[in-house]
């Protein structure tokens, strides 16, 4: 081969090479604009999906009390829509909530709620007993707007909050005490047994009235002025627990001065249906995920209401929402 042609095939191999290494460089850059690409997609999915998980929270502020109420249902759903997501629940989570249910024959765990001090974050609208009465932070919101608007109407601040959470061995302690001092018939009739009460919840109060001046208590009946605040205890998310004509089913005796947190919509579609706790938790069972909903239009806001067995809680992708199990066997979640 002349050196002629040997530079002439230096030329070509050059050139060749020249086209392969652009070429590679070429396909390189596409493969890292790729690259990029699905990168940025993913973290837009992620992003939206934790933004939809971040709107879940538990309203805070009080209803304006003037507008009525409605109750209707809404056509049924398909969870296989982009609209639904399945959200499980741990265990515990079935007795948690404002809608849990306690009674003779479902107990509660008292280690389970978080609780406050009533004393240290009441308004000065009523009284409570002693400063190591507590509450759930939900309940003591609605019970200071509650005893705020009695109060504003009536003009009285003598409402005395005299229970509220109670451990195990509170619970003992009353209960026995009741059974020595008032017979086992009236411990039976108007105490829970320990584990079964309401008031391990943080979620229930009883009321009391009293006289600063004389210092002493009036007991509280519910009639006279104080009449408005058994009326309105729904506006507050409150209801009169035990109520006279459901002992048969509550199996407690008619209470006036008990009072439990569950909550809006669900306290004015009880208090509108005249149902009891038990009732009511029977009565969402008719309105499961999968089928028709419950609508509520309450206080100037409206509501879907919907029922899920432990293991199907679905709950929507968009939108404000909040979970409470029924301490029994699943899961109502409440839209709105």
């Amino acid at each position: 081969m002349t050196t002629e042609q040997i530079k002439r095939s230096d030329r070509i191999h050059r050139t060749r090479r020249k086209k392969q290494i652009l070429l590679g460089g070429i396909v390189l850059c596409l493969l890292l604009l790729t690259v990029l690409l699905l990168t940025q997609c993913r973290k837009s999915s992620a992003e939206s999906t934790a933004g939809s998980a971040g709107s879940v929270e538990n309203p805070a502020s009080m209803p304006e009390r003037t507008a009525a109420e409605s109750v209707s249902s809404v056509p049924s759903v398909d969870p296989t829509t982009d609209d639904w997501m399945l959200l499980p629940q741990p265990e515990a989570a079935l007795s948690s909530g404002s809608l849990v249910l306690v009674n003779q024959s479902h107990a509660y765990d008292p280690a389970l709620p978080q609780i406050l001090s009533v004393y240290e974050n009441k308004t000065d609208s009523y009284l409570v007993k002693d400063i190591y009465l507590s509450v759930t932070p939900d309940a003591m919101e609605a019970l200071n707007a509650w005893m705020d608007a009695f109060s504003e109407e009536t003009g009285l601040s003598d409402i005395n909050i005299v229970a509220g959470y109670r451990s195990y061995e509170d619970q003992v302690f009353l209960y026995q005490n009741a059974v020595n001092t008032k017979g086992q018939a009236h411990a039976d009739a108007y105490l829970a047994l320990p584990g079964r009460s309401e008031h391990h919840t943080g979620l229930a109060v009883d009321l009391d009235t009293y006289d600063v001046a004389a210092g002493t208590s009036g007991g509280f009946d519910g009639t006279g002025a104080y009449a408005w605040a058994v009326a309105h205890a729904w506006e507050y998310g409150f209801i009169q627990r035990y109520p006279p004509h459901k002992s048969n089913i509550t199996g407690i005796s008619y209470e006036s001065w008990h009072f439990r947190y569950v909550g809006l919509p669900h306290a004015s579609v009880m208090a509108e249906n005249d149902l009891c706790l038990e009732e009511y938790i029977d009565y969402l069972r008719g309105f499961p995920f999968s089928g028709e909903h419950l609508q509520v239009t309450c206080l100037g806001r409206s509501y879907e209401i919907y029922y899920c067995p432990r293991d199907q809680v679905y709950v929507p992708v968009n939108g404000t929402y909040t979970i409470s199990g029924n301490n029994v066997d699943g899961f109502i979640v409440t839209i709105g």
